[in-house]
C-alpha cells in the first residue's frame, strides 16, 4: 500500500538547534543532611518530580598576586540530584552524598535529554525503515467495522475477531484460516433503536470459551449497559443485561481484565463512576473493586503498564485535551505538536443529554523479544471529508516519559484497535478503520516493533 503524501512523521524537534542541558536554577534554602529544599519564587518552568539537578561547589579562589584583587573562583565538584516532589512555591531534592550545599545554586534539567524531547514536526512521508506495514490485512467489507475485540468464543485454543457494523447494528464473528482466509462463523443483531458503544471480551468465568461483553446505549432513556453473549451450539446466545460500560484492559504478558462504570446522576448532571474490575458473582456480572486513580475518570483510552519492571502496574490513559498521561509519582504528559494536533478522540460518537459524545480510541501496550521495552499504540485521526487518513503511533517508554519510535499509517479512518493473538498469528496489533473502497482490518506483528 502506497503511503499517502500528507501522512504524518515523527521527527526530533531538537537537533543541532538544541537548548542547553541546563536552563534555569533555584537557591537551596534548607537542608537536612541530603534532603534539600528550592525556593521556586522566581522559577518560570517547574521542574518535576523525577527531574535532576546539579549543584557546582564553589573551588579554589584565583587571586592577583600583585594586586591582591579576587579574580574569581575556579569550579569545583558536581553534586548531581533528583526532584522528588514539586510544590507551588519551592521543591524537595535528595543529594547523591551528604555534602553542604546551603545557599547554592542548583540547575535543573529534565530526566530526558532535549534531544528525546517530545516534540514532533509533521513532514511530507515516513522513511521506509519508519513506517510499519502490516502482516495481514482482510479483503474489503461493505462498510467500516466500527468496534473490534480478539478473543477465544467457541473455545478452540484459537481466537476470533468480533466486530461489530453500525449499518445493520449487527455483530460479526470471523475465523481465520490456516491459509490466511476470513470465515464468518455467527452473528447477532442488536435492536437498531441502540448504539454500539464497544466490544470486548474476557474468560469469565473460567469455561475455556470467551464471554464477549457488548457495551450498549440507549438514546430513548439516555442509559448504557452491557449485554454478554456466548456461543452455544454454533451461534451467539445472549445473557442478562447488566448496567454500565465494560471494557477490558490487557496489560502485557497479564490476563486481560474487564472494567465496567455506571452512568449516575448528581443533582442535574450525569457522572461516571469510577472504573471497577468486572466480577462474576451469585450467577451476574456485577461492579468489584474500584480503582483509585486521580484523574481517570473514564475506562475509554485507558489502560495499564508494568513500566518500572518492578511488578506494579501503572495507569495510562488520555486527557481530555489530547494528551497521553502517567502517574509515577507526579503525572508525566505525552503529546503531539503544538496547534490541537494532539491524539484524537474516536469517530465512534453517541448522542446523551443532547450532546454528542466522542470515545476515545484503546491504547494497547506491548513488548518485542529485541529489547524487553514497554511500547504503547496510540492514534489519531485526520478527519480531512476530501483525504482523511489515520496514523497508530508506536511510543517507547523511555524511562521517565513516552518516546516517538515508529508509526503504522493508514489510508481511512480508524475506528479501533486491540492487541492479542488472532488465528495463526501470535502477538499482534489489529486496527479496523474505513476508506472510500469499504472498510478493512489490519493485523501488525508487534514482534517486529
Amino acid at each position: 500500500m502506497k503511503i499517502p503524501v500528507k501522512s504524518l512523521l515523527f521527527f526530533l524537534a531538537f537537533s543541532a538547534l538544541a537548548l542547553p542541558l541546563f536552563a534555569q536554577g533555584a537557591e537551596v534554602i534548607r537542608q537536612d543532611g541530603k534532603t534539600v529544599y528550592f525556593d521556586l519564587s522566581d522559577t518560570k518552568k517547574l521542574p518535576r518530580g523525577g527531574d535532576l539537578f546539579e549543584i557546582v561547589l564553589p573551588g579554589e579562589e584565583i587571586i592577583n598576586p600583585k594586586t591582591g584583587k579576587s579574580l574569581g573562583r575556579e569550579e569545583g565538584e558536581r553534586i548531581n540530584g533528583t526532584i522528588v516532589r514539586v510544590k507551588d512555591l519551592f521543591a524537595v531534592g535528595e543529594l547523591g552524598k551528604d555534602i553542604e550545599v546551603l545557599g547554592l545554586k542548583a540547575q535543573f534539567k529534565s530526566k530526558n535529554n532535549p534531544a528525546e524531547q517530545n516534540v514532533l514536526f509533521l513532514e511530507a512521508e515516513f522513511p521506509e525503515q519508519n513506517a510499519v506495514k502490516s502482516l495481514w490485512q482482510s479483503p474489503a467489507f461493505k462498510e467500516a467495522p466500527r468496534f473490534a475485540a480478539l478473543c477465544d468464543i467457541d473455545g478452540n485454543a484459537i481466537n476470533e475477531a468480533v466486530l461489530s457494523f453500525a449499518r445493520d447494528n449487527e455483530i460479526k464473528i470471523f475465523s481465520l484460516s490456516e491459509n490466511k482466509k476470513l470465515l464468518e462463523k455467527a452473528s447477532y443483531k442488536i435492536p437498531r433503536v441502540k448504539n454500539i458503544l464497544a466490544l470486548d471480551c474476557a474468560t469469565l468465568p473460567d469455561t475455556g470459551k470467551a464471554t464477549l461483553f457488548v457495551t450498549i446505549f440507549n438514546p430513548l432513556d439516555n442509559t448504557f449497559e452491557t449485554l454478554p453473549l456466548s456461543m452455544e451450539g454454533g451461534e451467539l446466545k445472549a445473557g442478562k443485561p447488566f448496567e454500565g460500560l465494560t471494557q477490558g484492559l490487557a496489560p502485557y504478558n497479564r490476563p486481560r481484565v474487564l472494567y465496567t462504570q455506571k452512568v449516575v446522576k448528581t443533582g442535574k448532571r450525569n457522572n461516571l463512576t469510577p472504573p471497577a474490575k468486572l466480577i462474576f458473582e451469585n450467577g451476574a456480572y456485577q461492579a468489584g473493586e474500584a480503582l483509585k486513580i486521580k484523574g481517570l475518570n473514564t475506562i475509554f483510552g485507558f489502560n495499564m503498564a508494568d513500566l518500572e519492571g518492578d511488578g506494579v502496574l501503572t495507569p495510562i490513559y488520555i486527557t481530555q485535551d489530547g494528551k497521553i498521561r502517567t502517574r509515577l509519582g507526579e503525572p508525566t504528559d505525552f503529546a503531539l505538536s503544538e496547534g490541537g494536533n494532539n491524539f484524537s478522540v474516536s469517530p465512534n460518537v453517541f448522542e446523551f443529554n443532547k450532546a454528542k459524545h466522542s470515545l476515545y480510541l484503546p491504547l494497547p501496550i506491548f513488548k518485542n523479544g529485541k529489547d524487553g521495552a514497554t511500547y504503547l499504540a496510540a492514534a489519531q485521526n485526520n478527519m480531512d471529508k476530501d483525504n482523511p487518513s489515520a496514523n497508530i503511533y508506536i511510543l517507547k517508554w523511555t524511562g521517565s516519559n513516552f518516546g516517538k519510535y515508529k508509526v503504522l499509517p493508514l489510508q481511512g479512518t480508524l475506528y479501533d484497535m486491540k492487541q492479542g493473538n488472532f488465528g495463526p498469528f501470535k502477538n499482534t496489533l489489529a486496527a479496523v478503520y474505513g476508506t472510500a473502497e469499504g472498510g478493512f482490518m489490519a493485523v501488525y506483528a508487534t514482534d517486529n516493533f
